[in-house]
């Protein structure tokens, strides 16, 4: 509604629909009771009565019916587009005498046509004739508006009258009384304008000076026409029978022929012409008028289908004859003598008038003036350059109306031209009273009357056009004119002066006032020393006040009243702040310092000490050393009762290698198998069984000592100390063997010459161990077989690609070995590039009397090779166990790995990290956090309750909670290689558990307690989860999530008692398959800040909080939870993906449920109605409840983009190998869209008493599931294609470059360089965000072509 948009301050030229304190005044006023609203033309009464429509629909029964009356059809046309776009949520319905509803005769077509509306506008005579004839009952009405209503039984004269008798005869007419904003007038004065009033006075001259060439031709051709050639004449002579002599002669004598009353309405229109703007207008009007004529003959014959065939080529043939040799360009504006004295005033005041910003309106009495004045400046050498001319007539209601060939103006054309007005294509509009009662104009700052209104009513209206600041209202005047005239119109001039001055001399007494009525109450803060005067806070004294905060103020603290009456509204207000500063002091949402609070903001929290700023690495305890413990437990008395054995077996392709008893001073946690990579092709796996107490004194630890030495010494014998033995791990052999004769029959080694004594046919080469070669310090190899000979092409190679041999050509007995690997990381599989080396097997030859070999057979050589890599796996395990027994010990986890995956890093280079679990555990902090806010803060607004969860969530606090609790020291980051591995023994291990230090980033920190929380999880859901955030986090208030569920649920319990449901949402609980228990719910769910009005809850800031972490949880336990697992990076673009404010508008605007409509077309007999049934789209935005003008056109521009795109978003959705990133983006869907998608989310979630099974059904509905699933599936490159660019470019800077392609059309470009080079260039954009996007993917193919098909670099003009 533009009579509210320019409701702005004076100098303000902001577009804006805000409804203002005088229009909620007038609103309050209309829900007591029947009221006539009396305000200014221009100051708001349309979006006042839309208001009261809206809160008429959310408290009447379903079945009821809004009736919006206009006093003529244009009017009625217009109000009811701007019905519809303000309130789309129910369906509308314009009745009007075009549609036939005279020939309505039966009550089943009247059930039908109004089957699911709501609203009806029509004029007065529609609903007049329904209610007589009983289609319609009074009783369904529920409110009824009356636009114009001071039309309704109440005729202004053109003098000024009564106006208290006026007033009385409108309010018994109407059953109403009158009201006027009274408690906010200086708003009201401050924001509605009134213009200077101007006359024009052009002198009086005598016209016929220089006649009209055609308007002389045309009555000579009228007086000299033959009646007898006309076509109703011969009509009526070729069939006697049919003739009515009376009507025949009437129409002789008279000259009333349809052809002759054409040719006389065109003659008298041109001499109107002729006498107001001149000859020349005259002139073209008749050119313009017969041309026209003529098109619609050869051109478009449906245009003339209110003539004969006959009555067409007769009006032709006799129109023609004065054209000859007349053409538009011998028509020129040549001389002023052309034009009247009055157009030439005109003319003169337009060229005066250049103001950068004109914009106006000119008012004319026909609409043949209206056509050839926008002719008229449109050519004119002094105004063609200054004025975009447009041009506005009224419709017709009358569907049998007759055109004529005068009527030169087409209304079709003028469909666009207030949108052309408003937006600045046209500055002028040439127009009748067509566009004096409620039309939607855009607020002008000049208006011109080119002919006397002719009543006060017109006055009134006309003036109202100017309502932008310092505008002006002209009225062209003659000077003969009647002299009474002049005296009524000076006086109306001075009443309107008077009237404005009144305004202004009683906002000047106001503002004096204000300025000397001061008052000196005061509000101190004890604790910070803050105070709070009443100056700052915002008669006979019988002013009071009441401050109304926007409803995303929770309600409880929403009004406050002033405690004094005062004699000025300034004053009554402060008074009124003031008490609204102090109850927001008291519900905590104003800080000691009597400011905003901004909970937990970064800056503030510092000053406070309430949090530290981090650097991004931090100094921290080294590794937690978990065989420290096990080397203390060692040294405290103990005998082998207190022992506790494992057994450690070596398998390999399901075959035992070899088994030892691992002997500890403490129980081990549950280990896994591991798996310990021999080369690229065997795979051991070593298994540690539950292990069990000594409860034996048969085992000697000096003996389990020399049988470890003897195991490790096999293959560390350079690392063994033979005289410390005080290992931290003993091995002795397995069940079976008696560790003493193990360790003696097994310790040492044998000659090799002794092997040339012995029939070597018999023996196993597993009997034997490791070869050690004397002459080279005793190197270790692999006994493969023995060769017989010095020829090495004759040795045996079935198992080698390559054999060596060492030595004289002698022939004898040779040792066929390959050397034991050096690896001593078997954790690890074999890096790609030293895959092939690892696979080949070096056979060499080595003379016996050069070697000697181990007694303790080659598995236990194998098995002793694997126990770094075993104890390992053993120690870090120990860790986890430690951090479960020390800091978690409040929290048991029945599975030790995802602890012990939560605390490892990838620098560690473990099978797991906590990559994974990190993002679940950032999910779940997220939604733990915020339901935990929202429910204990139940008064904070969406601003702090996000800044409070932000400081929580924070890395910053998250990694100061893990440095206070010391989880630093259990993070696990060194990676094990074997490298400088020495076996463990209890000294060692003591001395160097102290004094170690890393660093770390803050990011590990806070991501390794995310991982817990998400280990924690996993392991046994939220309440687990919460455990540990009570560990971390102790100074919040965490509670079990049923308990914060409840009080939630509670809460909007206790008020929704108070709320009216409105009928029509029924639809929306439909369309998102969710019947609310709640209803206040629902409509907050879908209330924006801007909304005032009856049936007010809280806006949808705060459950839309809430939605947000349960759409975020419920989309990362699904991707976290898929099979086969997803990895990390991609689970992060994939949630970024799904929860995209773009994608989830896009769904907003897809779903919906369709409501049937009839259409219906009428005929010209009785009850002659087709129906048609159709359906009518409801979508979820429909229900929004707001009171701002950018959010409706923003819903309006969002749904042309939309029907265009919605094809190929959906193709890309379902088919796409893509994410349509650069589709979604050109919606350009602002955020309010998938704000009320996270809203309803957040109202189901409390609804269903926390029940994410609920949301999730409507993500299901909603399209947010199967989209994921799809993703999840694989085949959809993921990356956005700005961060894929950036990758292709490798080392090389990306840079955009947006540019504005066309002013006019606000559309934007943008190009993108990689380096120095230009690669790509795209326009026709609406967002920066789109065309970045789709110049990231044009650039992207282009460095994909070239980089797969060796393009040339493809080069752009600069």
């Amino acid at each position: 509604d533009d009579a509210a948009r320019v409701l702005k301050p004076r100098g303000n030229a902001a577009d804006t629909l805000q409804p203002r304190a005088f229009q909620y005044e007038m609103l309050e006023e209309s829900l007591r009771g029947n009221v006539v609203v009396a305000m200014d033309t221009g100051s708001g009464k349309t979006l006042i009565a839309i208001l009261r429509i809206q809160a008429e629909l959310e408290r009447a029964a379903p079945e009821k019916l809004v009736w919006f009356l206009a006093p003529h059809v244009e009017l009625a046309t217009q109000q009811a587009k701007v019905i519809a776009a303000q309130i789309p949520s129910v369906q509308t319905r314009l009745l009007t005498g075009a549609d036939g509803v005279e020939h309505w005769g039966e009550q089943w077509i009247w059930d039908e046509i109004l089957r699911g509306i709501r609203i009806v506008i029509s004029t007065h005579q529609v609903l007049l004739d329904a209610l007589i004839h009983g289609f319609v009952q009074m009783a369904r009405l529920s409110l009824l508006v009356f636009d114009e209503g001071w039309q309704v039984g109440v005729s202004l004269s053109a003098g000024v009258g009564n106006v208290a008798e006026i007033r009385r005869e409108l309010e018994a007419n109407l059953q109403a009384i009158s009201r006027t904003p009274k408690l906010n007038r200086e708003e009201l004065l401050r924001y509605v304008y009134k213009p200077s009033l101007i006359r024009l006075v052009y002198p009086s001259e005598v016209h016929n000076t220089r006649t009209s060439q055609l308007v002389t031709e045309l009555s000579r051709l009228r007086i000299g026409l033959n009646l007898e050639q006309d076509p109703y004449v011969k009509k009526m002579r070729a069939d006697p029978a049919a003739c009515d002599s009376g009507k025949l002669q009437k129409a002789i004598l008279g000259r009333k022929t349809y052809c002759q009353e054409q040719l006389k309405n065109l003659n008298t229109r041109a001499g109107t012409i002729w006498t107001e703007l001149g000859p020349w207008a005259a002139d073209w009007y008749i050119n313009a008028c017969i041309r026209k004529f003529q098109l619609g003959i050869r051109g478009n014959p449906t245009d003339l289908n209110f003539f004969d065939e006959d009555e067409k080529i007769y009006l032709e043939q006799c129109l023609s004859s004065i054209l000859a040799g007349i053409t538009e360009k011998s028509l020129p504006l040549t001389t002023e003598a052309s034009l009247s004295g009055k157009v030439l005033h005109l003319i003169e005041f337009l060229v005066s008038r250049q103001i950068s910003d004109f914009t106006g309106l000119l008012f004319v009495r026909t609409r043949a003036e209206v056509a050839v004045l926008a002719q008229l400046l449109a050519l004119h050498p002094k105004t063609k350059a200054l004025y975009n001319v447009g041009t506005f007539v009224g419709t017709s209601s009358s569907a049998s109306r007759k055109r004529n060939i005068g009527d030169l103006v087409d209304v079709r054309d003028q469909i666009g031209t207030l949108d052309d007005l408003r937006v600045g294509r046209k500055n002028l509009v040439i127009t009748t009273s067509a566009l004096e009662e409620g039309i939607d104009v855009t607020a002008c700052n000049t208006v011109i009357c080119f002919d006397k209104p002719p009543n006060l009513k017109s006055v009134i209206q006309r003036r109202g056009r100017a309502r932008q600041s310092e505008s002006i209202f002209v009225i062209m005047l003659a000077e003969v004119d009647d002299v009474s005239i002049i005296t009524t119109w000076k006086q109306l001039e001075e009443k309107m002066q008077q009237q404005y001055m009144d305004d202004m001399r009683q906002l000047q007494e106001l503002e004096t006032a204000e300025e000397a009525e001061e008052g000196c109450r005061e509000f101190i803060i004890e604790k910070t020393g803050a105070k709070l005067l009443l100056a700052d806070a915002a008669g006979e004294k019988s002013l009071t006040a009441k401050v109304l905060l926007p409803i995303s103020v929770d309600a409880s603290v929403r009004e406050a009243c002033g405690q004094s009456a005062w004699n000025t509204e300034k004053m009554a207000k402060r008074d009124a702040a003031f008490e609204a500063y102090v109850q927001l002091y008291h519900a905590g949402l104003i800080s000691d310092n009597l400011l905003p609070i901004k909970a937990f903001d970064e800056a503030i929290a510092e000053i406070k000490n309430e949090i530290a700023k981090v650097p991004s690495l931090v100094r921290v305890a080294g590794q937690f050393n978990p065989w420290y413990l096990v080397a203390r437990q060692w040294q405290e008395p103990t005998d082998s009762s207190g022992l506790h054995c494992f057994e450690v077996s070596l398998d390999c392709n399901d075959e035992l290698v070899a088994s030892m008893q691992m002997l500890l001073p403490c129980p081990l946690p549950p280990i896994p198998t591991v798996p310990l990579y021999w080369d690229a092709l065997t795979t051991f796996r070593a298994t540690i069984y539950p292990g069990s107490r000594l409860v034996t004194h048969s085992i000697d630890l000096d003996i389990a000592a020399r049988s470890t030495a003897l195991l490790l010494g096999s293959i560390f014998r350079h690392r063994i100390d033979v005289e410390k033995t005080d290992f931290l791990a003993l091995f002795i052999p397995s069940k079976g063997e008696v560790p003493k004769q193990w360790t003696e029959r097994l310790a040492g080694t044998i000659n090799a010459e002794k092997l040339k004594q012995i029939d070597l046919s018999t023996l196993s080469l597993n009997k034997f161990g490791i070869v050690r070669d004397r002459s080279q310090n005793g190197t270790p190899y692999v006994l493969r077989g023995f060769q017989i000979g010095s020829r090495e092409d004759e040795v045996d190679s079935t198992e080698c690609q390559q054999c060596k041999g060492r030595g004289d050509q002698e022939a004898g007995l040779r040792l066929q070995v390959s050397r034991f690997p050096k690896r001593t990381d078997f954790l690890h599989k074999v890096s790609e590039h030293n895959q092939r080396a690892a696979t080949k097997i070096y056979k060499e030859l080595l003379k016996p009397e050069d070697c000697e070999i181990d007694k303790l057979p080659l598995p236990y050589s194998y098995f002793a090779a694997m126990v770094p890599s075993i104890l390992h796996r053993v120690g870090v395990r120990l860790v986890a166990a430690h951090l479960c027994n020390s800091l978690l010990a409040a929290t048991v986890f029945d599975d030790l790995g995802l602890v012990l995956t939560a605390i490892t890093t990838s620098a560690a280079q473990e099978p797991t990290n906590y990559q994974r679990q990190e993002f679940l555990g950032d999910s779940v902090l997220k939604f733990l956090t915020s339901l935990t806010l929202a429910s204990e803060h139940l008064q904070w607004p969406e601003g702090h309750l996000t800044r409070a969860k932000d400081h929580i969530v924070s890395n910053a606090s998250l990694a100061k909670a893990a440095l206070a609790v010391g989880l630093d020291s259990f993070i696990v980051t060194e990676s094990f290689t074997g490298t400088k591995w020495k076996p463990l023994r209890a000294t060692n291990q003591i001395e160097a558990s102290t004094g170690q230090q890393r660093q770390l980033s803050t990011k590990t920190l806070a991501d390794v307690v995310e991982a817990l929380i998400g280990a924690a999880f996993i392991d046994d859901g939220f309440a687990k989860a919460i455990a540990i955030l009570r560990i971390f986090l102790p100074r919040v208030w965490w509670s079990d999530v049923g308990d914060r569920n409840e009080i939630l649920h509670s809460g909007y319990q206790a008020s929704d008692t108070s709320i009216t449901y409105p009928a029509y949402f029924t639809q929306l609980e439909q369309l998102v398959g969710y019947t609310f228990q709640l209803k206040s719910l629902a409509l907050e769910a879908l209330t924006d800040s801007s909304y005032i009005g009856f049936n007010v809850t809280t806006s949808y800031e705060r459950l839309e909080f809430l939605g947000d972490v349960c759409l975020d949880i419920i989309v990362s336990t699904t991707s976290f939870n898929h099979e086969p697992p997803i990895r990390t990076h991609s689970l992060h673009l994939i949630r970024s993906a799904v929860v995209n404010a773009d994608f989830l508008a896009f769904l907003c605007l897809n779903l919906h449920r369709s409501v049937s409509r009839n259409n219906f077309t009428t005929g010209h007999k009785p009850n002659d109605v087709s129906l048609l049934e159709t359906s009518v789209p409801i979508q979820i935005w429909n229900f929004v409840r707001h009171a701002s003008s950018s959010i409706r056109r923003a819903q309006q521009n969002v749904l042309r983009r939309y029907e265009s795109l919605r094809r190929p978003i959906l193709e890309s959705l379902q088919n796409g190998p893509n994410i349509p990133w650069a589709l979604l983006a050109r919606l350009d869907a602002p955020k309010f869209f998938s704000d009320i998608i996270e809203s309803l989310i957040g109202a189901i979630y409390i609804d269903s008493h926390g029940s994410l099974a609920a949301c999730e059904a409507f993500l299901e509905k909603l399209g947010v599931m199967g989209y994921l699933r799809r993703l999840l599936q694989g085949g959809v490159a993921l990356y956005h294609p700005k961060e894929e660019l950036g990758q292709l470019a490798d080392t090389e800077s990306v840079r955009y470059e947006v540019f504005r392609q066309k002013e006019e059309e606000k559309r934007l470009g943008c190009v993108v360089w990689i380096g120095e080079r230009k690669v790509a260039r795209v326009g026709d954009g609406v967002s920066v965000l789109e065309v970045e996007t789709r110049a990231a993917e044009e650039a992207g193919s282009i460095l994909k072509a070239e980089r797969d098909g060796g393009l040339k670099k493809r080069k752009l003009d600069r």
